[in-house]
């Protein structure tokens, strides 16, 4: 299933005369993505919006009757690329700061080594939230240079989750590449990050 088939993207894309294509036209990927980074430096490094670098890349759940109580999967997908022998470390965090920490970790994909090369990687994280308990719950999964971090339940439960907040919950991505340098960067591509 594709970001654009999926109901809660990065952007609302709601359909309307000016955002639907005419039959028979191709169309264009509307929307933030891809969310293209270089970093240049070994400190934990928050995926920033293309549209606006003073803000987050995020994804938001908003409020459903519909999704309350069932398994939503909260995805994102892209390349990293390094210019040197580093370990990459990505991690999913529920909420929307760009101070790293002050958010609450889901999962981490713990120290992963890429030595000058571009890999592909994907974050798959299966949410359920339910208003009676106040609960945010999931597991996560990685998959980073034809490796799969194994699947394991989340390392925090967000609380105080209920149906009439809205967005009910954000996520966001960040990377840390153990060697980067202004000289020998990472590169991050976030081509897909999407909820639902």
């Amino acid at each position: 299933m594709s970001l654009w088939d999926r109901p809660n993207g990065p952007t609302s894309g709601a359909a309307n005369s000016a955002t639907q294509t005419a039959l028979n036209t191709q169309a264009a990927q509307s929307g933030p993505l891809p969310a293209l980074q270089v970093i240049t430096g070994t400190s934990e490094t928050v995926i920033l919006s293309p549209e606006n670098s003073a803000v987050p890349l995020t994804v938001t759940l908003p409020p459903d009757t519909a999704n309350e109580q069932s398994a939503l999967d909260l995805v994102a997908t892209g390349y990293v690329k390094t210019t040197n022998s580093t370990n990459i470390t990505l991690k999913f965090y529920s909420g929307t700061s760009l101070t790293t920490g002050s958010d609450t970790l889901l999962g981490s994909s713990g120290a992963l080594a890429l030595n000058t090369a571009t890999c592909s990687f994907k974050v798959k994280s299966e949410v359920q939230y339910d208003s009676v308990s106040g609960l945010l719950v999931g597991t996560i999964e990685f998959y980073f240079n034809k490796a799969i971090v194994a699947k394991v339940t989340w390392s925090n439960f967000p609380t105080g989750v209920n149906n009439t907040s809205n967005p009910v919950a954000s996520f966001l991505l960040t990377i840390t590449s153990s060697a980067a340098t202004a000289l020998l960067p990472t590169t991050i591509n976030v081509q897909k990050f999407s909820v639902g």
